[in-house]
């Protein structure tokens, strides 16, 4: 997204290394931006990760020194938002505590 696409480049401009998790980082037309990005040949991996998938983080975190979580599930037509907005949001945030928790390095 625009907020994490930002965030990247600054992180990537300050030198540092960056793992981004993607939906689908073999989708070009979605990362290319950020693969062409100053610095992200050296400094940017891209991880496959989904909010609604539990563990599919573990493996971006796993040796990282810090976090950042900027994505939520988005339907402004939901017609039961409790159910699919708030409650994959919520998962999602837990199931990233827990990748962070289970890294020890965080």
């Amino acid at each position: 997204g625009f907020i994490g696409s930002w965030l990247v480049m600054r992180l990537l401009e300050r030198g540092y290394f960056v793992r981004a998790t993607v939906r689908d980082p073999g989708n070009l037309k979605k990362v290319q931006h950020l693969l062409d990005l100053p610095n992200a040949k050296t400094q940017l991996t891209l991880w496959k990760a989904d909010l609604s998938d539990e563990g599919s983080y573990d493996d971006a975190i796993n040796g990282c020194d810090g976090v950042f979580h900027i994505a939520t599930p988005m339907n402004f037509e939901s017609k039961d938002p409790e159910n699919e907005v708030i409650k994959p949001t919520v998962n999602g945030v837990l199931g990233i505590m827990k990748a962070c928790d289970k890294a020890k390095t965080v």
